[in-house]
């Protein structure tokens, strides 16, 4: 079993960060709109852009969540779809990655 050490810590750490984003995200959202139409009309436009970014956090949450439990069961750093193993240079810049960069690039092409 290779040692990740490094590697889980940055990933706990920016779990911690989206999750407390995300709260504050959840919050924000959850208060009641303004009695003044024109600033209701900015705060549901404020709305949408804050379920975006949540959206997002949520997913890389669970990217992360993902490459820890790989890390767990030893495949980390192995492409889920091509067994092939993934660069050190693309798990530095993209720890939670799962895919090969050729198997990524297929991905978002379709």
């Amino acid at each position: 079993m290779k040692d990740y050490s490094e590697i889980r810590v940055q990933l706990l750490d920016r779990r911690s960060e989206l999750e407390s984003r995300l709260g504050s995200i959840k919050k924000d959202i959850s208060q009641p709109l303004d009695h003044d139409f024109a600033e209701q009309a900015v705060e549901l436009e404020n709305g949408e852009v804050l379920e975006a970014l949540g959206s997002e956090a949520e997913a890389e949450i669970n990217k992360i969540n993902n490459a820890l439990i790989r890390m767990d069961e030893d495949r980390y750093g192995e492409c889920v779809d091509c067994g092939a193993d993934i660069p050190a240079e693309r798990l530095a810049v993209r720890p939670f990655s799962s895919r090969c960069i050729s198997c990524a690039t297929k991905e978002e092409m379709h």
